[in-house]
């Protein structure tokens, strides 16, 4: 049975000064001339490792992060300073999406998995499915400006996508005869993307419109690989994201439905994850030797490649409308961190 409870105010809440450096360093995107950005690299308040998520207008930044006391949630300003939030009595959280205002949704897990809704003002908000949700941060719960959330679910045997609408009702989604329907985002009109296979198994990708209306489109191959991809839409409608023809390639649809793709130059793998409202799309690459690197996709088709200095691994994963770009990285000990492009 689905329910919604509100509680008070977290308790857990420490604000903490992380001011970047007085100069901070700078690093130059790679492409055709190039573009000089301030590089921030951070991580939570005592943390062992940090995994930013989300980034929103204001260049606010969600994720969580680990210490010696377990995960936590964290919110980041551009001025640097840290809001860490716990769930009640939670084993895991994993915020995975912010608005403009603020407002972050997620999941997280006490003796089962949850939905969460951390308001602007800093309430908390559970909500449940009629099922499970996948524990894990690579399964986007995505919220709207306007309160809508979205994400996928799992009844043990099948996904569903659901959305819950502000006033907390939850309609589930499933795709007209499919077998298999996987919700991974929502635009500012309450357009929710995902794929869904059909009775063939084969996949293809779907917009939900605010009305119910599904529409679907085909990747080549009608592969979008064994795991679901990241998915991404912005307010114009655009989407983002990839698929596997002999090796993982992007693709952009317009809002039109035409559609291409498009991989980083002597890429093995081209993985976008992000497009914001002017069309500039971020993601990640691998490189001959399998190395991942960052991209930015311009809105013309430019392609600039970056990587934090020292990093044995960077990821791209989010890019506001003023073009600040959030991602990790992993040091030399595989450990994971945050970092922020800020041209």
């Amino acid at each position: 049975m689905l329910r919604s409870n509100l509680l008070s105010l977290l308790a857990c809440l420490t604000v903490a000064s992380a001011q970047p450096p007085a100069k901070p360093p700078r690093l130059h995107l790679q492409g055709a001339g190039e573009r000089p950005v301030q590089v921030i690299l951070f991580d939570g308040p005592g943390a062992t490792e940090t995994y930013p998520s989300s980034i929103n207008k204001a260049g606010t930044v969600t994720g969580f992060y680990a210490d010696a006391n377990g995960g936590h949630g964290f919110l980041r300003d551009l001025a640097g300073y840290f809001v860490t939030f716990d769930a009640p009595a939670s084993q895991n959280i994993y915020p995975s999406s912010i608005n403009s205002a603020g407002a972050v949704a997620g999941n997280f897990t006490d003796t089962s998995q949850h939905g969460f809704l951390r308001t602007a003002g800093g309430q908390w908000i559970t909500f449940d499915v009629p099922g499970t949700f996948p524990n894990s941060s690579q399964n986007p719960i995505c919220i709207n400006d306007a309160g809508t959330i979205t994400g996928p679910y799992f009844t043990g045997t099948e996904f569903y996508g659901f959305v819950r609408a502000a006033d907390g009702t939850i309609t589930r989604l499933s795709y007209p005869e499919s077998t298999y329907t996987f919700a991974a985002g929502i635009n500012g009109s309450g357009t929710v993307i995902g794929i869904y296979n059909d009775a063939g198994f084969n996949s293809h990708g779907f917009l939900r419109a605010p009305d119910g209306k599904w529409h679907s489109y085909d990747v080549p191959d009608d592969n979008f690989g064994f795991f679901p991809p990241a998915l991404s839409i912005n307010n114009s409608g655009e989407v983002v994201g990839s698929y596997f023809q002999g090796g993982t390639q992007g693709f952009l649809r317009a809002a039109g439905g035409s559609f291409m793709t498009f991989d980083v130059t002597g890429a093995a793998g081209t993985m976008p994850s992000s497009v914001n409202s002017t069309g500039a799309v971020v993601g990640s690459y691998q490189d001959s030797s399998f190395t991942y690197h960052g991209f930015l996709r311009t809105p013309a088709g430019d392609v600039y490649t970056f990587s934090i200095p020292n990093a044995i691994g960077t990821y791209a994963l989010g890019i506001n409308d003023s073009g600040v770009i959030v991602g990790s990285y992993q040091d030399s000990s595989y450990a994971s961190h945050g970092f922020l492009l800020i041209p």
